[in-house]
């Protein structure tokens, strides 16, 4: 490896977005999934870290994985669009049975020895039940070497069948926005207030459990329990923002912000990327009918053992 050279990482590229921080993690442990969905409105961002991802796979200048140099002639032919390691399908809102056959051909070959190849599908949310289960199969197959990336806009729209077979990875772009002087309470907050005291061991598992699966009296207690996660989710992200001094996610109102930066001395940052990408095993098991008390209490002792004195 050159020294000279100037090596780039995901975050690098792409910015501070948790989501990015666990393929990093997979990188460096070796542990990377054959298959991921990506969620989120900015179609521009997926497709960026869709092209990070296969210069990150495939650059020879460096030898730590997960980065990339941009400027050998691997990484300048992903960036100009003409790289095998890097093939792009579908457009978003619309299903082309022509590109579904396209991207099953792709994602069948094998990559070279040593690379990656990053086989995406835009518009996974549109998906039939016969365009589901085809490209299913290739899903629960996967070739040595081959990433699927789905991109979707909406994960609920997303079939079942296809979400229990992957990774869900939320892109939220992290943004400094103003958002006025006024904090406003945000209906997630009352489930972000129970997180926080459970967090700092103010509240009891059992009471906790209990508390977020009666939130919303007017949901069923599966529908409070993944209600929750998503709180889960949203909480932990705005955490991992807060360190970063970036405004919270949408979904989360200033008004709690003080309290999500001082977690940053009760959390362990480094752990927080495992429960992220294990928050989305335990909203397939909502789906799969597991007793929702049961997988609220999984997940929210994961949550305890985050803390950094455990």
């Amino acid at each position: 490896m050159d020294d000279t050279v100037s090596m780039q990482t995901l975050h690098g590229a792409i910015g501070e977005i948790p989501a990015v921080r666990c393929l990093e993690a997979a990188f460096s442990s070796g542990r990377l999934f054959h298959a991921y969905l990506l969620v989120g409105r900015n179609e521009g961002v997926k497709l960026a870290l869709a092209g990070a991802l296969a210069k990150a796979g495939n650059c020879r200048e460096t030898d730590q994985p997960g980065t990339f140099c941009g400027t050998c002639d691997s990484c300048r032919h992903v960036d100009a669009g003409g790289s095998a390691a890097l093939r792009i399908f579908g457009e978003p809102g619309v299903l082309d049975k022509d590109a579904i056959d396209r991207f099953i051909a792709c994602s069948s070959i094998k990559a070279p020895s040593g690379g990656l190849r990053v086989s995406v599908f835009r518009g996974a949310d549109y998906f039939t039940d016969v365009a589901g289960d085809r490209v299913l199969k290739t899903i629960e197959e996967p070739l040595p070497g081959n990433l699927i990336l789905l991109l979707a806009r909406n994960s609920r729209r997303v079939l079942p069948t296809i979400r229990s077979r992957v990774q869900v990875l939320k892109i939220d772009v992290l943004t400094s926005t103003t958002r006025g002087d006024t904090p406003v309470p945000n209906e997630c907050d009352e489930q972000i207030g129970v997180l926080l005291e459970y967090s700092r061991e103010n509240v009891h598992l059992g009471d906790a459990v209990v508390k977020l699966l009666h939130m919303k009296q007017q949901l069923s207690a599966r529908d409070n329990a993944a209600s929750s996660l998503q709180a889960m989710n949203l909480f932990l992200n705005a955490v991992v923002r807060a360190r970063a001094k970036v405004a919270p996610p949408e979904g989360i109102s200033t008004a709690i912000e003080p309290d999500l930066a001082r977690m940053n001395f009760v959390l362990n940052e480094a752990r927080i990327c495992g429960l992220l990408v294990a928050l989305s095993d335990h909203m397939k098991h909502l789906e799969q009918n597991v007793n929702p008390e049961l997988v609220l209490t999984t997940a929210l002792l994961e949550l305890r053992r985050l803390n950094s004195h455990g």
